[in-house]
């Protein structure tokens, strides 16, 4: 959803605070993330909306380059949080 890195971040984010609420945790329990974009010049606008949701303490996060090209998609998040 969105066009912009930082619109597909947000979304991405409140996917996945809407996930771990359902499994009774919270974006306070990540414990690490690995973001993929599609074009690492993207970088500094999903970083922008990132330290947005985690301005202090954020969870560990590694990088990778989405494998595929799909039209519109700039990210995908993956996560591993406690329970």
């Amino acid at each position: 959803m969105g066009t912009t890195i930082q619109e597909q971040t947000r979304q991405c984010l409140f996917n996945i605070a809407a996930i771990l609420e359902a499994a009774g945790t919270s974006m306070g329990k990540i414990a690490s993330a690995t973001v993929s974009l599609a074009d690492e010049n993207d970088f500094a606008g999903m970083n922008e909306e990132w330290m947005q949701w985690f301005p202090a303490n954020p969870p560990a996060r590694q990088g990778a380059k989405l494998p595929a090209r799909i039209p519109g998609l700039k990210i995908s998040i993956a996560i591993i949080a406690e329970v």
